[in-house]
């Protein structure tokens, strides 16, 4: 069975391994190195310049609940600075 094996050249620790499929037996994978950028990874790649097509990385569930939490707190906190208001004009 053919397999796909990804090393450390100086090491030769393993990274990755995949084996079998039809990428592997008609040979038409290969690879590309290259720097990501700070809060991105990879997409794909352009098959014609060979060059990384990048995308922010996705934000985790904390990271959107935080968010959720900081827009409540902000919008509690303007609630009640009407209902105050409302108060000293009564």
């Amino acid at each position: 069975m053919k397999t796909l094996a990804i090393y450390n050249k100086n090491t030769g620790e393993m990274l990755f391994t995949q084996s079998g499929g039809t990428e592997l037996e008609d040979n038409i994978l290969t690879n590309l190195s290259c720097e990501v950028p700070d809060g991105k990874i990879i997409k794909s790649v352009n098959i014609e310049t060979k060059e990384a097509i990048f995308e922010d990385i996705p934000k985790s569930e904390l990271e959107i609940l935080k968010e959720q939490v900081n827009n409540l707190a902000q919008a509690n906190a303007e609630l009640t600075s009407i209902v105050a208001m409302g108060k000293n004009n009564a």
